[in-house]
């Protein structure tokens, strides 16, 4: 009997996401894969990144068209800006606590570029 392999719940969001989504997931998984020795983990919800320890994790959110990323931050260490980065830290959340940046375009991962290595950094 031959096995089906499972499909994790972040893939299948990736599979129905429209392509704007998809490139967009790609250029934060190639930009948060860069640093040496890091990889990613897929758990049944989300992504996670790690080196030494986690990082960062992602979600996809196709319907909002926003690829959601999870980075171990102290908020108050943020300049935090509506709409685009909030305080992850009380409010229960899939991934790592910390600051959550909601990206929509490749802009908004330049935008996002000086905290994404400050988490890197600390891992």
């Amino acid at each position: 009997m031959e096995t089906v392999p499972e499909v994790s719940v972040p893939q299948q969001r990736l599979e129905g996401a429209p392509a704007k989504v998809k490139e967009l997931f790609g250029a934060v998984d190639e930009r948060l894969l860069l640093p040496e020795g890091a990889w990613m983990e897929p758990q049944q919800h989300y992504l996670t990144y790690r080196r030494l320890q986690k990082f960062a994790s992602v979600r996809v959110l196709p319907r909002k068209e926003v690829v959601a990323v999870n980075l171990k931050l102290d908020p108050a260490t943020v300049e935090l800006e509506e709409g685009f980065t909030r305080d992850v830290t009380k409010i229960g959340c899939l991934g790592i606590s910390g600051v959550e940046v909601s990206l929509r375009s490749r802009a908004d991962l330049e935008r996002a570029e000086e905290i994404i290595l400050r988490s890197i950094a600390a891992s």
